[in-house]
């Protein structure tokens, strides 16, 4: 199979696996939210979002590491595999441990206390779970990922979706969490062995001093990479309320989905882009650099439809009452822009050892997110904090780009600054019309920039490379 080939097919395997799990969240959680009291949903999604809390903290960048040193070295995958694998096992049981210790120390009522310790078997093998994914990504077998993701979110789905809609005790709801996880673990652990022949999971902790350093570089830049882009709610909730929380939340979710779409990028590429950069520079720049023309073109029409019918998406998906999230949502659509415009870049730092820099970036940015958020929250509120992440988000955009200088010269052409600049006079051009249903000119605004994209942004090559060999679109020749 051609690299072209191979990308597209793991494409396709994390679109299903990263989607699958996007609806089963969605819908699940909007049941129980439905269907129980305010107290007990905000008891359950407490519990839930402590257990990803030490999922960051047990993970510690293993999983990352992982695929991008398998993807590099597969000679030497067994024992690459082992070795993280008795790190990974060590801080899943510490983050376990954590969580009980935090349950024994807090404040919290039984009800919640019971569902965190539940939720603690969740966050054990969800993490086991992904470092099973890791490997498979790193030996680019992304099907084996999706097989799993899919026996975890369509078992979830049906079995919670029985549970809550005659009513049962949260804490069956909870354990249904917990119990699919198990399952998935069990059927990442039987394709393990097909896709790496004579793994072994015994511990090992030998052979830790040279790769000590890789192991705190990737742990801190998860960590404080996840810190600075969720650090605004939690300040918000210290320094302003509830209230503040909900609108800016209800605007957080929202961008969360198109997020979803450098996480595939991100999913799929990272293998490739770590083995392209030992085997051939040449087709690691090309890859790279397609990858950053697609994430820019594809974020345009998005943010343009979040900022010009901003009002027009809140009040459809929640109504009048959440008037206040409008201006914040314009401010996350200038976000995303940025945000889906530095992923190229931090890709490449991370597949060609530069891990560091990232690292130094982030920690960076949450200092300059804490700083700034002590003023803006405080004057602003929640607009304030979106203020903020849009300053933090440029502020690694632009470190990302000087860090990254020669691949920022190459890739940003005289054809990618016509198009922005063709881009902004377009979506001036709709926001005079803004007063229109959003149902009548989103469809306009997408086949627009498809048409944009494939007749002029994207060379012959390019198309050729994303689309399915003999797929042609109609009307562009």
């Amino acid at each position: 199979m051609t690299e072209a080939g191979r990308i597209r097919r793991n494409s396709f395997y994390s679109i299903i696996s990263i989607t699958s799990r996007l609806i089963a969240n969605v819908i699940l959680f909007w049941f129980i939210a439905r269907y129980y009291k305010p107290t007990i949903f905000g008891q359950f999604t407490f519990a839930h979002s402590l257990s990803y809390i030490f999922i960051i903290l047990a993970d510690f960048g293993f999983d990352v590491l992982l695929t991008n040193e398998i993807a590099k070295n597969r000679i030497n995958a067994i024992k690459i595999f082992q070795q993280y694998f008795s790190l990974k096992f060590v801080f899943t049981l510490c983050a376990l441990g954590g969580m009980w210790i935090f349950v024994l120390f807090n404040d919290l009522s039984f009800q919640t206390r019971l569902l965190v310790i539940i939720f603690s078997l969740y966050m054990v093998f969800t993490n086991l779970t992904n470092f099973l994914y890791a490997l498979f990504k790193g030996l680019e077998k992304l099907e084996y990922e999706t097989k799993v993701s899919l026996i975890i979110n369509i078992s979830l789905l049906v079995l919670t979706g029985v549970l809550i809609v005659i009513k049962e005790n949260i804490f069956l709801i909870a354990g249904a969490f917990v119990s699919t996880r198990i399952v998935g673990f069990i059927f990442g652990l039987k394709y393990s062995f097909i896709v790496l022949e004579n793994i072994t999971f015994k511990l090992l902790f030998t052979g830790f001093k040279a790769i000590k350093k890789k192991i705190f570089v990737f742990g801190f830049n998860l960590a404080f990479n996840y810190l600075f882009f969720q650090l605004d709610t939690i300040l918000l909730a210290f320094w302003k309320g509830d209230y503040e929380v909900g609108i800016y939340q209800s605007v957080f979710k929202l961008i969360l989905i198109p997020l979803v779409i450098p996480d595939v990028f991100i999913n799929t590429l990272l293998p490739v882009l770590s083995r392209l950069n030992v085997e051939d520079k040449n087709k690691w720049e090309k890859v790279g650099g397609i990858m950053n023309k697609l994430l820019f073109i594809i974020i345009i029409p998005i943010s343009s439809i979040f900022f010009i019918y901003a009002d027009q998406i809140i009040n459809l998906i929640y109504g009048a009452k959440y008037s206040a999230a409008v201006p914040i949502l314009r401010v996350f659509a200038l976000t995303l822009f940025v945000r889906f415009n530095l992923e190229a870049y931090a890709l490449m730092l991370t597949t060609s050892n530069k891990q560091h820099i990232r690292m130094n970036v982030v920690i960076s940015a949450t200092m300059l997110n804490l700083i700034l958020n002590y003023f803006l929250i405080n004057e602003y509120g929640a607009y304030g904090a979106a203020l903020v992440s849009l300053i933090t988000n440029i502020f690694v955009g632009v470190l990302y780009y000087s860090t990254t200088m020669p691949l920022f010269i190459k890739w940003t052409d005289k054809k990618t600054l016509l198009v922005f600049i063709l881009s902004c006079g377009v979506a001036y051009l709709f926001w005079q019309l803004k007063s229109y249903s959003l149902f009548i000119f989103t469809p306009i605004i997408l086949a627009l920039f498809v048409f944009i994209s494939f007749k002029y942004f994207l060379t012959e090559k390019e198309k050729n490379l994303i689309l399915p060999l003999g797929l042609k679109i109609p009307f562009i020749k």
